[in-house]
């Protein structure tokens, strides 16, 4: 009886989470997930705290600190790999589009499935959590850092699953079981090897730095971290609000991608006003732990930073360009509806992406190029830092007019094709002139090459570099007028499809 009342309640706040519910809480689903998770923890008190009979103490600490690594890599991505899975499976039975109509709203359906798909495993780490925190008050942790460590990781649990979620959703629902299986796979390998490791690296030296008294746990403490001048790891409350905060942003970004995913199907992953903002919050958020090298006379250190952000900076670009670069359906409506004003270059969904490429890369350099006067970089080597800049902007609107270039061509998987393309060109052309020896160091004539490819930092302290690195600057230019104008041919042939 109080089963079924709670079941109806349940229901009534929110129906996708009772269907997931009912069809995953099975007897045997259950009783497995609960097996699993108390033979994980016998293991881990075999090879932990009996071995250690002469100080228990360090045997907890041992048994605590294994959960503390364990519990993101397993967490972050199993619950990622469900996700990704899900959505799959879902897109190939038609059942997603059902959903979609559901009156409820939005918000209550995603929020369902990020509670509900990987329920067995919260299942699992809930029968782990009162031995680790047993082990943790054993072996010395601090209650504060315990509970530290609880709070984030069910956060930054929910921004990967959310990640998850939108992985899903770009998903085909004509693609095969063994992609699916596939898609799936490759999100929870890079959460594995990326994600999950990243959350320790950040938590401890930042978040968790003013809790670690005890150097046995994680070490010794790392230095002060400052984000424009601010000590970010120095005390409890400044660590803790400042990576709330961040993490907030992030996590409203992607709740409003997932939404906009959820209710547009058939759009870009990301929009328009979205990379902007992505974009202007990632610049901001980097720049902030670098600003301060303005007051040292540490060149090297600035020259690092600087080509750290203008990489940092292109990647984020490509990224964001294959979200919102529409495919070839979305140019014909585009060409058969659209108002021909700038707004709709700007904004609409189904433009061209290679305007919003442009306002991409002044919103960057709004920031970035101040910052490099401001540390040295440009008034010392103007040279050199003009080319860095110019050579970077060429390359980025190269490869976003190549991208739009390839998904406005009537060919199968223009993703993959763009990726192909991409990787030739930035990654095994470079590394085949690397293992050639052809650098600038040795060989100045190559950097024509290498800023071609969009390596326009390799020659900072190279002069000799510096003439053949403008020459490749205009060989740039070059590529990129015949592409756009190959591009407009496209896009007038489109016109006369419509």
């Amino acid at each position: 009886m109080n089963n079924s009342s709670l079941a109806k309640q349940l229901g009534r706040w929110n129906p996708q989470l009772l269907r997931e519910f009912r069809g995953r809480l099975k007897p045997r689903t259950v009783i497995v997930a609960i097996a699993l998770s108390a033979i994980f923890q016998v293991f881990l008190l075999l090879i932990t705290a009996p071995t250690t009979r002469t100080a228990p103490a360090n045997g907890w600490l041992d048994l605590w600190k294994s959960v503390t690594w364990m519990l993101p890599y397993v967490v972050f991505s199993l619950g990622s790999y469900f996700i990704v899975s899900d959505l799959a499976e879902e897109q190939k039975r038609g059942t997603l589009n059902f959903i979609r109509l559901s009156p409820r709203p939005a918000w209550q359906i995603l929020l369902g499935k990020l509670l509900g798909v990987p329920v067995l495993l919260y299942l699992s780490v809930a029968f782990t959590i009162p031995l680790h925190f047993f082990a943790g008050l054993q072996g010395g942790v601090s209650l504060p850092l315990i509970f530290s460590v609880y709070l984030l990781l069910a956060i930054e649990c929910a921004l990967c699953f959310s990640g998850a979620m939108l992985c899903g959703f770009a998903g085909d629902e004509k693609q095969g079981g063994k992609r699916q299986t596939a898609t799936a796979i490759g999100f929870a390998a890079i959460v594995f090897s990326f994600i999950a490791p990243l959350f320790m690296l950040c938590n401890i030296n930042v978040i968790w730095r003013p809790l670690l008294d005890n150097p046995e746990i994680f070490g010794e403490k790392s230095p002060i971290v400052r984000w424009y001048f601010l000590p970010v790891n120095s005390t409890v409350l400044v660590s803790h609000a400042f990576s709330l905060i961040a993490l907030g942003i992030v996590g409203f970004l992607l709740w409003r991608m997932m939404l906009r995913n959820f209710r547009k199907p058939r759009s870009t992953p990301i929009s328009k006003r979205q990379s902007y903002a992505i974009l202007a919050f990632l610049e901001v958020f980097a720049l902030g732990f670098l600003v301060q090298l303005g007051f040292t006379n540490d060149e090297p250190s600035a020259i690092f930073s600087a080509i750290f952000m203008y990489l940092l900076t292109s990647i984020a670009m490509l990224i964001l360009i294959f979200g919102i670069c529409p495919q070839r359906q979305a140019l014909l409506d585009w060409a058969r509806y659209r108002s021909g004003s700038w707004q709709s270059l700007i904004w609409s969904d189904k433009s061209p992406v290679l305007l919003a490429v442009v306002i991409q890369l002044i919103i960057a350099n709004a920031l970035l190029v101040p910052w490099l006067f401001t540390i040295g970089i440009g008034a010392k080597k103007t040279v050199e830092t003009v080319l860095l800049v110019v050579g970077t902007v060429n390359m980025l609107l190269i490869y976003s007019t190549f991208i739009q270039q390839v998904f406005a061509t009537k060919i199968r998987n223009p993703v993959i094709w763009a990726i192909g393309g991409l990787s030739l060109w930035a990654i095994v052309f470079p590394s085949m002139l690397g293992l050639l020896q052809l650098t600038p160091d040795r060989f100045p004539p190559a950097a024509v090459i290498w800023t071609l490819f969009g390596y326009s930092f390799l020659y900072f302290d190279q002069p000799l570099a510096i003439p053949f690195a403008i020459a490749g600057i205009i060989l740039q230019w070059l590529i990129l007028g015949f592409m756009l104008w190959k591009f407009q041919q496209t896009m007038e042939k489109l016109k006369a499809v419509t």
